[in-house]
């Protein structure tokens, strides 16, 4: 379903899994009937617009992305994201690490980009009444996204390294963020992960308790990248394509930094039932975790450090050293034309 066009973006929801075949035959097709000569890419999002996608919206609305054309595919989850990518549905798709590993362990030719959220912005909640501390979550039910997924892993593994038995903890699958959330506010769970804006939101509204800032437990646990299939990076027009995306993302991601306010504001425009008083506190959050891609987010200690979690959860076999998987060409011409950001 084609919707609005602004600023040259053209957006479509995609609710269902993918079907490749004739439904990529079918997009390549109306692609290839368009003649206009701007560039542009198609990006697959792994859910609705979200936080870790600022930086990308706060280019679009400051007219950086220039001529460049972008077409969002929303899709349900990363394994769709991941599919879109590789039936060529999306030229990038926005995927979190741990499954851009399982991809490339697969056989998935793919290469990570850039990234306009690296670091996990992720917090153990509860309901209130339920404890303050991880030891207080021993033998809770814990809403997830589903067995593999980082809300049933992550769990696990801090209060393993709080030294406490986890054996008795179970999971409910409910999906994202918002679905764990109302899980633990509906009482069919106790706890569960989320991001920033949903643990907020909960201790806003006074019935939820932030138990622990996941940054806090696992260091550098990285959350996205963008990633495209390694052969389309020998396309020349794509790669100019490609190129003025990410220069825009990094100036978006630093631009987020100085000015939240404002960012918090264009957030409001992709998330429009949400309070703006509640967006401004969550990039106030966002930032004091200096989450951005502010210099293109492919730092290999990032990529190190989740591969080694991906190993010990049983996501893939081996670690991938960051060679394999990074790409950062664009990410360093950017970096020569707009310098490297302290934060």
């Amino acid at each position: 379903m084609v919707g609005q066009r602004a600023r040259g973006r053209q957006q479509r929801q995609v609710l269902g899994p993918l079907t490749s075949g004739l439904a990529a035959a079918a997009l390549s097709s109306t692609l290839l009937a368009d003649s206009s000569p701007r560039p542009q890419i198609r990006i697959a999002f792994p859910g609705p617009a979200s936080t870790l996608s600022l930086p990308y919206f706060v280019a679009a609305k400051k007219g950086w992305l220039g001529d460049l054309r972008v077409e969002e595919l929303f899709v349900t989850g990363d394994a769709n994201a991941v599919r879109a990518l590789l039936t060529k549905d999306a030229d990038i798709a926005t995927v979190a690490l741990i499954n851009s590993f399982a991809a490339y362990r697969a056989g998935a030719k793919i290469r990570a980009v850039s990234s306009w959220q690296p670091i996990a912005d992720y917090y153990l909640i509860a309901a209130v009444g339920n404890g303050t501390t991880v030891r207080d979550l021993i033998g809770k039910t814990f809403a997830g996204a589903g067995a593999g997924n980082l809300s049933d892993q992550v769990p696990h593994l801090i209060m393993r390294l709080h030294g406490l038995d986890d054996s008795q903890t179970r999971f409910v699958q409910v999906g994202g963020h918002t679905a764990r959330l109302q899980a633990v506010l509906g009482g069919r769970a106790q706890a569960a992960l989320v991001n920033t804006l949903t643990a907020y939101k909960g201790v806003r509204d006074g019935r939820i308790t932030i138990i622990s800032r996941v940054a806090d437990e696992i260091p550098n646990l990285g959350y996205v990248w963008n990633i495209t299939r390694a052969d389309s990076l020998q396309d020349a027009r794509f790669a100019a394509a490609l190129q003025v995306l990410i220069t825009a993302g990094i100036r978006g991601a630093r631009y987020v930094l100085d000015h939240p306010d404002e960012a918090a504001l264009i957030l409001s425009e992709r998330l429009p039932g949400v309070d703006l008083g509640l967006l401004k506190v969550t990039v106030q959050h966002l930032n004091s975790q200096r989450v951005w891609g502010v210099n293109g987010g492919l730092e290999p200690n990032i990529e190190e450090a989740t591969t080694r979690l991906a190993v010990e959860l049983g996501t893939i076999s081996a670690p991938i050293a960051p060679s394999e998987i990074l790409n950062a060409r664009f990410v360093d011409a950017a970096l020569r034309d707009l310098g490297r950001f302290s934060q």
